[in-house]
C-alpha cells in the first residue's frame, strides 16, 4: 500500500456518462477563509504537492485530489479527457460544498483548472497555474506529428521505463528530491489493479492535452491568475515542435491574454516547480492570496 503524507478520505461521485460510481481519494488539511484545491498532472498523484500543503495549510484550507484513474482514486473505462476531469472536479467541489476555491493546478492539472474556471466559473475564485500544459498552441499538423511520435513509445508513460524517464525529466536539479519515492509509488499503481487502464489513460490524457488546448480561451478567464513556470522546464514548451519557444516567451504571451494575471519564471528549476522550488512557489502563492 502506498503511504500518503496526509490522511486520505474518499468521496463517491456519479460518472455522468456511464452512470457508474467513481471513488475519489482526497486529503483535506488546515483551515482558512480560502480553499486551495490542488490538481496534479499526467500520471501523478496527491503527494507531488506535499511540500506545498505542509506550508500553506497554516494559512488556508488545503484540499488535494487524485484524478480518476490516478493515485488512490478508482479507475475504470473512463473517457480521460480534460473535460471529463473538469466535470468530475466541479462535482467534487459541489459535493464537498467547497467555498472561495482557488485552483492550484500543475501541468495537465493547470490545463484542467483553466477548463473548470471557464466552464464552471461560479465555483472558482482564483487560479494558480504551475507549469500548466495547454497554453502552447499546436496546429493540426503539429498535433498529428506529436501523436505520431507517441506511437513510437518515447512519448508514452505507459510502461515503467518511460514513466521513470518522464519523472526524471521533470527535474532540473541533480538532487531530484522525492523522485525515487514518486517513481516507486507510480510503478506500484501502474502495475496494480489500476494498471488495466493505465495505457489507455495516458494516451487519452496526452491526446486530450493536444485536442483541448486552452490558449485561444485565455482572454475569457475572469479569475485573478498566478502563472508560474520553471526556467529550465524540459517538457513545456515542447522542444521538438516549438524549439524557438521558451517558458519565458510562453508565459509572457499567455499572461498578456489573461485579464488579471501575474507571472513569474523561477530560475534553476524544471517542470516540477512545486517540488524543486517549493519555498519560492509557496511564498508567491501566499503573497498572491493575501
Amino acid at each position: 500500500m502506498i503511504k500518503y503524507p496526509f490522511p486520505v478520505k474518499y468521496v463517491t461521485i456519479k460518472h455522468n456518462h456511464h452512470g457508474s460510481d467513481m471513488k475519489l481519494a482526497y486529503c483535506d488539511e488546515g483551515k482558512g477563509p480560502q480553499t486551495l484545491l490542488f490538481i496534479h498532472g499526467l500520471a501523478n498523484y496527491i503527494p507531488v504537492f506535499k511540500h506545498n500543503i505542509e506550508f500553506l495549510k497554516k494559512h488556508f484550507r488545503c484540499v488535494a485530489v487524485d484524478l480518476p484513474g490516478n493515485g488512490l482514486s478508482s479507475s475504470g473505462d473512463y473517457p480521460f479527457s480534460m473535460l471529463f476531469y473538469a466535470e468530475t472536479i466541479s462535482r467534487f467541489i459541489e459535493h464537498l460544498n467547497l467555498k472561495n476555491v482557488v485552483l492550484v493546478g500543475h501541468s495537465m492539472g493547470g490545463q484542467i483548472s483553466v477548463i473548470i474556471a471557464l466552464r464552471f466559473s461560479h465555483l472558482i475564485k482564483k487560479l494558480v497555474l504551475l507549469a500548466p500544459s495547454g497554453f502552447e498552441y499546436f496546429s493540426d499538423m503539429e498535433k498529428s506529428w506529436v501523436k505520431g511520435l507517441m506511437r513510437f513509445g518515447s512519448f508514452m508513460y505507459s510502461d515503467a521505463m518511460s514513466l521513470e524517464s518522464a519523472i526524471i525529466n521533470s527535474y532540473y536539479h541533480e538532487k531530484k528530491q522525492d523522485a525515487h519515492h514518486i517513481i516507486n509509488d507510480l510503478k506500484h499503481i501502474m502495475l496494480g489493479e489500476q494498471g488495466k487502464y493505465w495505457g489507455k489513460m495516458t494516451k487519452a490524457n496526452i491526446e486530450g492535452m493536444l485536442d483541448e488546448q486552452v490558449s485561444v480561451f485565455l482572454p475569457e478567464i475572469k479569475q485573478k491568475t498566478l502563472l508560474l513556470y520553471g526556467k529550465q522546464d524540459a517538457l513545456i514548451p515542447n522542444k521538438v515542435v516549438h524549439f524557438n519557444e521558451t517558458t519565458e516567451s510562453l508565459a509572457k504571451k499567455s499572461a498578456a491574454l489573461i485579464e488579471n494575471c501575474e507571472y513569474h519564471i523561477i530560475p534553476h528549476c524544471g517542470h516540477f516547480i512545486q517540488i524543486e522550488a517549493a519555498d519560492k512557489v509557496n511564498d508567491l502563492i501566499l503573497k498572491f492570496l493575501t
